[in-house]
């Protein structure tokens, strides 16, 4: 097999195209900011609607269905401390720091500290003791398909954006 150099008009121009749209992909932070944007809205939406990330709809609290409202938005404080974060320019990450979290999310039993029961107010304003509670899972952190379809879309949009801001004026 013969191997050539081949060479055409205008390869300079493409080449400086190309070198422009990999120093703007050189740092993803501004893509990795709309996606956890994306991840940050969509989690809080889930929230909202109560349907998980398997898109499961979760039982509703006992508070929810006796007062009313959302499951997770009593206070709004867990709604409220979901952020995201670049890291490192590298990646995103979402979460909270809401310490009954993992709780919410995993599900899982509450258990007396001290004593053999746990004692608390009632949404309807009386008082119970128990010996446990069950927490139901109530999966609002992760990505979902959706979410991915989001995530694609805007990676598809960004890096369309890159190489027309990048094409050079011929």
């Amino acid at each position: 097999m013969t191997k050539g150099n081949v060479q055409f008009h205008g390869q300079e121009k493409i080449t400086e195209w190309l070198n422009r749209a990999l120093r703007e992909l050189d740092d993803p932070t501004p893509l990795l900011n709309e996606i956890g944007s994306i991840l940050e809205f969509n989690t809080k939406e889930r929230i909202n609607t109560g349907i998980g990330t398997d898109d499961k709809p979760w039982q509703k609290s006992w508070r929810a269905r006796v007062r009313g409202g959302t499951t997770l938005r009593d206070t709004s404080r867990l709604y409220n401390s979901i952020k995201y974060q670049v890291v490192n320019g590298k990646r995103v990450v979402i979460g909270t720091n809401v310490m009954y979290a993992a709780l919410m999310h995993f599900g899982g039993m509450i258990k007396p500290k001290n004593g053999k029961f746990l004692t608390f107010k009632t949404p309807t304003g009386g008082w119970v003791r128990v010996k446990s509670v069950t927490i139901k899972p109530r999966p609002y952190l992760g990505v979902s398909v959706d979410d991915s379809q989001d995530i694609l879309f805007t990676i598809e949009e960004y890096l369309e954006k890159v190489l027309k801001d990048a094409k050079p004026v011929l």
